[in-house]
């Protein structure tokens, strides 16, 4: 199985998890929907529920509490008290008045508004702040109005304490009766244990049903949100979140902040509620997980070992061994599969057999053509120049001229039938030790130059960098002889003065492999495009007139022997001249058991 790729039981498990992954949380977001908007709605209708509780004890409060103030302003024994019009004694005697009326908020003002006395339960009242209140409350008779006095809220009302009535009527004083809206009031009027009721202004909390941490956490964020529209938003403080909804119970006045009513619901119940189906759901999850693997592992048991012994005999068809045979087990399809893989094993393997003996008998065609070919044109001379020397009139000198024609015939067959001898084996044998590239270049450079094809070609191998590295010297010499003699051929063919030139340089691929690159060049015609891709394949020649076509095919497999690579490419810098470079590229270290190094590696385009 190839690295990253996964087998048909593990397809199967992973997609059986993925389908009960989402089945899983396709639930927990249809009940985590549902909760959510359940809970919402019983909420709200919770915090309404409160709302109106309020709105009714309110209303209850008001009309008592106005009929109560009313009674009290109506004694005779408070309006002879009013009489006197001394503060002590009212202050005294008030209080009488103050426990009879059982309020939180008692007092009584002459009528321009001046505080006689003032009595409530609880925290102490600061008088002036209680004046201040008072005159507004002074100011609406007959109705209730929230004060809000040293940090406590009432609910006040406010009469007239007078005799007579009509024009005769003289006003004695004003008597103000109210209540506390206070934490006792926010329990009374709370929806369900999980909520809470805040009576607060734009800048503090007056009263809740919160306990000491709660209100610690909540009352900054309530306070920061409170608007004077009924408007309802959650609220997330830690691990808690709330609904809040707020209502406005009276717009700010000269002393007195807006003051609103602030209704929560907590999520507790919803929260718990959640974790509980979410448990149950991850359960039932892990059960259909398990139940889910045993059949997928089942499933594997008749398909996949079918398919395992399939995989196994392809692979030995593509190792080229002997498949063994397929069991004819498992599902309808799978024998089906089995049987026709047979089959197509026994085509391929007639098939593979043909084609191998066609190429064969195509190679040797090939190879008994271009040898033939070759053999003639060195036997040619061979033959007429032997014909010659049975003359008798030739002189010494003629003799000796065509005895070296025919040596020279000789010495090419003899090199034909070694590199026809050198290709044929399956490999080359190379000798990797360390060794001056440098210098093997060097020597197939002075071996080039007496060559007759060198002749009048402009060789420049000056500038050559000294590089050291495993090679086989004897090998890379007759490689890079084999290109500077094709080159010197080339640029003889040229329009422009024939020239070769050589460099070396070190590069660097992609992987960081460093490689040496001995690059030759020549100003010839260049290489026909139609042969240029297989230029490195055996028996495919240029048009040389004596080529064999095995030359660069011996170039490739020296190079691919050091664990390089070897190439062609066209400059396209005609200004320049050079028109064909041919390169090897050795690397620096020995590399037998890695891959080699592609030209595509180093940037350069073949």
């Amino acid at each position: 199985m190839r690295r990253g790729r996964l087998g048909i039981r593990q397809s199967l498990f992973f997609v059986l998890l993925t389908l009960v992954i989402t089945m899983t949380l396709l639930f927990l977001l249809l009940v985590v929907f549902t909760v959510n908007h359940q809970v919402e709605r019983t909420s709200l209708a919770e915090m309404v529920h409160s709302r109106d509780t309020f709105r009714a004890l309110e209303r209850q409060q008001q009309d008592l509490l106005l009929r109560q103030t009313a009674l009290l302003s109506e004694l005779p024994s408070l309006k002879a008290l009013m009489t006197t019009n001394d503060q002590p004694t009212i202050a005294d005697a008030g209080k009488t008045f103050w426990r009879t009326s059982g309020s939180d908020l008692f007092a009584l003002m002459r009528p321009d508004g001046t505080l006689l006395a003032v009595y409530s339960n609880g925290r102490p009242i600061a008088p002036e702040d209680c004046a201040q209140a008072l005159a507004r409350s002074r100011d609406t008779p007959y109705r209730t109005t929230l004060l809000f006095i040293s940090g406590r809220l009432f609910e006040a009302a406010s009469e007239p304490i007078s005799f007579s009535s009509g024009e005769q009527r003289r006003v004695l004083g004003y008597i103000s009766n109210g209540y506390e809206l206070n934490d006792h009031w926010a329990e009374m009027i709370r929806g369900s244990p999980t909520g809470q009721v805040v009576f607060a202004t734009s800048n503090r909390v007056i009263a809740s049903s919160l306990n000491a941490a709660q209100v610690g956490d909540l009352v900054p964020s309530i306070v920061a949100s409170l608007t004077q529209a009924s408007q309802t938003h959650a609220l997330t403080l830690g691990r808690e979140g709330y609904w809040v909804t707020s209502f406005l119970l009276q717009e700010q006045q000269k002393a007195t902040p807006s003051v609103y009513l602030v209704l929560l619901q907590s999520n507790k119940e919803k929260t718990a509620l959640l974790r509980e189906l979410n448990g149950g759901i991850v359960l039932i999850g892990a059960l259909f997980l398990l139940i889910g693997s045993g059949i997928a592992f089942t499933l594997a048991g008749t398909v996949t070992r079918p398919l395992g012994a399939l995989l196994h005999s392809t692979r030995q068809m593509g190792r080229g061994e002997a498949i063994a045979a397929v069991p004819a087990t498992g599902l309808l399809e799978l024998r089906e599969l089995g049987e026709a893989f047979e089959k197509m094993h026994d085509q391929v393997l007639s098939s593979q057999t043909k084609l191998i003996e066609g190429e064969r008998q195509a190679t040797i065609g090939r190879m008994a053509s271009s040898i033939s070919h070759d053999l003639r044109h060195y036997l040619s001379p061979i033959y007429a120049n032997a014909e010659f020397l049975s003359s008798s009139t030739l002189s010494e000198q003629e003799r000796e001229e065509l005895l070296t024609e025919i040596t020279e015939a000789a010495r090419g067959m003899n090199g034909l039938l070694d590199a026809i001898l050198t290709f044929s084996r399956t490999g080359i044998a190379v000798q990797l030790v360390p060794d001056s590239i440098t210098a093997a270049v060097r020597r197939a450079v002075a071996m080039i130059r007496p060559h007759p094809d060198a002749d009048g070609v402009s060789l420049d191998a000056a500038k050559l960098e000294e590089f050291t590295g495993w090679i086989d010297g004897k090998e890379l010499q007759r490689a890079v002889y084999n290109l500077l003699l094709n080159a010197c051929q080339a640029a003889r063919c040229s329009s422009f003065p024939p020239s070769v030139s050589v460099t070396m340089q070190q590069e660097v691929d992609l992987l960081g492999k460093a490689f040496v690159s001995i690059r030759i060049r020549d100003n010839g015609e260049g290489v026909c495009n139609n042969i240029a891709p297989r230029l490195f394949e055996p028996f495919v020649s240029a048009g040389k007139e004596s080529g064999t076509g095995l030359g660069l095919a011996l170039v490739k497999r020296i190079a691919e022997a050091h664990g390089g690579s070897a190439g062609m490419r066209r400059l396209e810098d005609e200004a320049a001249v050079w028109q064909t470079e041919f390169f090897l590229l050795i690397p620096l270290e020995p590399a037998a058991d890695l891959a080699v190094a592609k030209e595509g590696t180093l940037g350069v385009t073949p």
